[in-house]
């Protein structure tokens, strides 16, 4: 028999930090959003205000075989009325993660969603789970939906991202065979237009003492990068700085971080925020010194990026959410992320359903039926 402890209290959601990445690996959720590293560092820097609701499964022995790391928050729909609602740790901030989920020892996915969602039918203190950026191939969203359903709670879902990823064959000449023409001969000039112009230098940050003012050093490439676009950047909050800085620290101490950097006579013009996390490189954030910008240092230094996972056995480079052209120029594959909605029949619960699904679809249903000249008196 599977028994459910509702986790609220910072105390007790820190001991399960040795057990939690143990289950991580037994699950078929591993990824390093799911980590412990990752989620208790956004709720160190993201969770004030927030009410900590992670539901630690264990089962006739007391072995940790679940968890769902959620939070609980208020949120106003329909002009002001209040919505109790459950998210992911994670989601919320201003950071981007993808990838979430239930964290389920494998083979036991069944029993312990369907525990789930009964604790949740015998819950009144919520009345909407807003289950965002779930892989849409999860074996726990199509148990999640037939589950709750089954049980007579609202269930809806919409497609949340898309995120391109490259396959890594075993060499690197076979990878640039499988690009374009032009995107193979850009790649290759790009890079020996570099070495040629600069003493150019190539390599992972790797020193912890340091690792500071590397990060310091990416925020400000990356922000001088987007300032000349004149659009809006990341590392432009407190928390999204202080989380970073803290996650960096970490996943470097666990050999997960892979800060790459581009370097021209002596001086560094490019970085990667990467992370390598099993058998993949997960692409997060980037900064580029717009001076150098038309030696197109960003493709060189993805191409860096790419040939040295490949050399060191990398099965796949994530590229993570956004369908940007720049990322098809290096890949066509991708896979989608799901929002999934649970709601209880509460008022409350029912607006959030309107709002959130009724309300756009009645919207775009409008404008595809409507001439311009009314839909300007409706505007």
């Amino acid at each position: 028999m599977l028994t459910i402890e509702e986790i609220t209290k910072l105390e007790d959601f820190m001991k399960l930090a040795p057990e939690w990445n143990l289950l991580l690996k037994e699950s078929d959720s591993d990824n390093i959003f799911l980590t412990w590293e990752w989620v208790s560092n956004w709720w160190n820097v993201y969770g004030e205000g927030k009410k900590l609701r992670v539901m630690a499964v264990r089962d006739d022995t007391k072995g940790l075989v679940a968890i769902a790391p959620l939070y609980g928050t208020e949120r106003r729909v329909m002009k002001g009325v209040a919505v109790r609602e459950i998210r992911f740790i994670g989601t919320g901030g201003d950071v981007s993660p993808d990838y979430l989920d239930v964290i389920i020892k494998r083979g036991m996915e069944e029993e312990v969603i369907e525990a789930l969602v009964r604790h949740l039918c015998a819950d009144r203190k919520w009345d909407v789970a807003s289950l965002t950026d779930i892989r849409a191939d999860s074996p726990n969203l199509e148990l999640l939906k037939n589950l709750a359903s089954g049980s007579g709670l609202l269930v809806r879902t919409k497609p949340c991202a898309v995120c391109p990823y490259i396959k890594l064959p075993p060499f690197w000449e076979e990878y640039l065979g499988g690009l374009s023409a032009n995107m193979r001969y850009n790649v290759k000039r790009r890079m020996r237009n570099l070495e040629k112009a600069f003493a150019a230098r190539y390599f992972l940050w790797q020193d912890t003492e340091t690792l500071t003012s590397a990060m310091e050093l990416l925020a400000a490439l990356h922000s001088r990068r987007w300032e000349e676009k004149g659009t809006s950047r990341s590392f432009s909050t407190p928390q999204y700085n202080a989380f970073h800085q803290a996650v960096a620290l970490d996943f470097a101490r666990k050999g997960w971080l892979n800060l790459s950097c581009l370097e021209l006579d002596g001086e560094i013009v490019g970085m990667f925020y990467d992370y390598r996390y099993g058998n993949k490189i997960y692409y997060y954030q980037a900064g580029f010194d717009p001076e150098f910008s038309r030696y197109s240092p960003g493709l060189a230094l993805r191409a860096y990026v790419i040939r040295d996972a490949i050399e060191e056995g990398f099965e796949e480079v994530d590229l993570l959410k956004g369908a940007y052209d720049f990322k098809y120029l290096w890949t066509h594959n991708d896979r989608s992320t799901t929002t999934l909605a649970v709601g209880r029949g509460t008022l409350a619960g029912r607006l959030h359903f309107l709002e959130a699904f009724e309300k756009p679809r009645m919207k775009a249903a409008i404008k595809e039926t409507l001439p311009e000249s009314l839909l300007r008196l409706v505007r």
